[in-house]
């Protein structure tokens, strides 16, 4: 699936919806499928826009991401799980409209199997329940194990887990089969917060980490990811 073809998705969804607000797309068209794929929350700004990933301009936000990625991100890919525009995610949060929001994370996973990523991070802790990690609000409701992080001293505060299958929803349109099963997930989360506090310096996650990581998933596949 293109961006383009993503957009579409995403804008049919806000006038079926009848839902005002700019809808915004940044992804990397040279993403590899098997690779590794960054996940955000949403994207800031105005107005409709699709965006490619490494053109984004290095600044606060986006220079730590590109740093932590190093070399990869040339192949990496990257998608916010929501395309709604708002610079304030814990408005996107407070104004959780259950039934839109559904239908456009319903696109978005669409898009994520389809690159079948085998190593997925989420570089925002607080949208993880998106994913299946609270049962009482499922979601996407991918199922994990927890797995022993080859990472050493205050970088293993990351948990990284394997995705071991799926529980059908409605966002998922109740699949029982995922093309992410034994997928890595490593739980991160913006380098600030909305609070603006850093990740404290010991626990930043750097681009030898994610190296590390990508070796200890399979030595010859992370050869691939330049």
């Amino acid at each position: 699936m293109t961006a383009e073809e993503l957009m579409e998705q995403y804008k049919k969804v806000r006038e079926e919806e009848g839902i005002s607000g700019g809808l915004g797309l940044i992804t990397n068209p040279r993403a590899l499928e098997r690779g590794i794929l960054l996940v955000g929350m949403n994207p800031s700004g105005q107005g409709d826009g699709v965006h490619i990933y490494c053109e984004c301009k290095k600044d606060d936000f986006w220079g730590p991401k590109f740093d932590m990625m190093g070399d990869y991100n040339n192949k990496c890919g990257y998608i916010d799980l929501l395309p709604i525009r708002n610079g304030r995610q814990e408005v996107v949060h407070s104004d959780n409209e259950i039934n839109y929001f559904g239908k456009l994370l319903a696109h978005t996973r669409d898009y994520i199997e389809e690159l079948r990523p085998r190593l997925i991070i989420l570089a925002n802790s607080k949208a993880r329940y998106y994913w299946g990690f609270k049962k009482k609000t499922p979601w996407m409701s991918y199922t994990f194990k927890k797995v022993n992080s080859p990472l050493e001293g205050e970088r293993r505060y990351w948990k990284l887990y394997q995705i071991t299958g799926i529980v059908p929803t409605g966002v998922n349109r109740y699949a029982n089969n995922t093309n992410l099963i034994g997928t890595y997930f490593l739980q991160y989360r913006q380098y600030k917060d909305m609070f603006g506090i850093p990740v404290p310096r010991e626990k930043e996650l750097r681009y030898v980490d994610i190296q590390t990581i990508a070796k200890f998933i399979d030595v010859d596949w992370e050869k691939k990811l330049y």
